[in-house]
């Protein structure tokens, strides 16, 4: 028998006793050492979607261990350490022959379409396998940080878009889990300085801490005005947005300065409530891009930035609940008074 948490409905997550899942000749049995509880798990707990039917085991920011698998998996050996890519790709389609499979056209992924991370023990399937991501982490890196490569992932993702400069003016609005990645890898890629908005106290120390070089409280400060003293006057290099606002994609247009780079990383809950101002576009000439999850080859990278430890990723892991306590993760996620909150099933 085994342990697991499942979502049987909206905002209900009850803890369980399941039989141990079988796999076949193809697939790959995982002891799940760590999971991470993501915005999107929080978004399903609060709202469903029409990708996730009840019950079902969420959870998709995933590392563990290898105890079994099928006859024909030759790509990994039993005992390897190993971190997931959440996507489940058809490796067939336009986007998966293009390295853009997590836009692949049948679109599923683990916690969505079958059972993630919140429970000791995970099935990988054989698509999973032969076209997903399954990264070996190396032996110095902990399962709570190697939770962290998917998230990571992610980001990386939209900092190749926006491609951040030696001497850089970088924004980054909003200083949760990944806004804070967000500011320790532009710094890591030589960002001149980076500057935090955050309205929440706990969260503008977080971003101090992580290497923030002014944090503005929009409450009280005149973000603008900051941003030009900060700049010389010309507004930032490079504005990123991971706070689901419309009030602040805009705001996000007017801080830059002509020909700046504007990256949106979080949706708005209600897609009728953003009105852009595209003037901005146009006569500032700037370049504005979105990006969403992470294609395979940033997830390899985001293992190697762990292993490496190319920035320090110890202060983004901030709540560790054992797997008994994952309704107490998921309310302090939504307190958004730390970091991360992480799952450990056996601890």
């Amino acid at each position: 028998m085994m342990q697991a948490v499942a979502l049987t409905g909206k905002e209900k997550l009850e803890y369980q006793e399941k039989e141990i899942p079988d796999i076949d000749d193809h697939e790959i049995l995982l002891k799940v050492h760590a999971t991470g509880v993501c915005g999107s798990d929080l978004r399903i707990f609060q709202n469903g979607d029409s990708r996730v039917s009840f019950p079902r085991i969420i959870g998709h920011e995933i590392a563990g261990e290898i105890i079994q698998k099928g006859k024909y998996v030759s790509s990994f050996q039993l005992g390897d350490r190993v971190t997931l890519w959440a996507h489940l790709p058809c490796g067939e389609c336009y986007y998966c022959q293009k390295n853009d499979s997590h836009f692949c056209v049948k679109g599923e992924s683990i916690g969505y379409q079958i059972d993630g991370g919140f429970a000791q023990y995970m099935v990988l399937p054989r698509n999973f396998i032969e076209y997903g991501s399954i990264q070996r982490i190396a032996d110095t890196t902990s399962y709570e940080l190697a939770s962290l490569s998917e998230p990571f992932a992610c980001v990386l993702s939209g900092l190749t878009e926006v491609k951040i400069n030696a001497g850089d003016a970088v924004v980054v609005y909003g200083a949760g889990a990944i806004g804070c990645m967000y500011i320790a890898a532009a710094k890591k890629m030589g960002a001149g300085k980076v500057i935090a908005v955050q309205r929440s106290k706990a969260r503008q120390e977080l971003a101090k801490q992580i290497g923030a070089d002014i944090v503005i409280d929009p409450t009280k400060d005149n973000t603008l005005q900051t941003i030009l003293d900060a700049s010389g006057g010309l507004g930032a290099d490079v504005a990123i947005v991971t706070a689901p606002s419309a009030y602040v994609q805009n705001e996000a247009l007017e801080i830059v300065r002509k020909k700046g780079r504007v990256l949106y990383f979080s949706g708005n809950k209600k897609v009728t409530e953003t009105s852009i101002n595209t003037n901005h576009f146009i006569y500032k000439q700037l370049t504005v891009v979105g990006t969403h999850g992470a294609p395979r080859d940033l997830h390899v990278e985001a293992v190697k930035w762990i292993d490496e430890e190319l920035i320090d990723f110890t202060p983004f892991v901030t709540d560790i609940f054992s797997l008994q306590n994952t309704k107490k993760a998921f309310q302090t996620a939504l307190d958004k008074n730390g970091l991360k909150c992480v799952v450990t099933p056996w601890k």
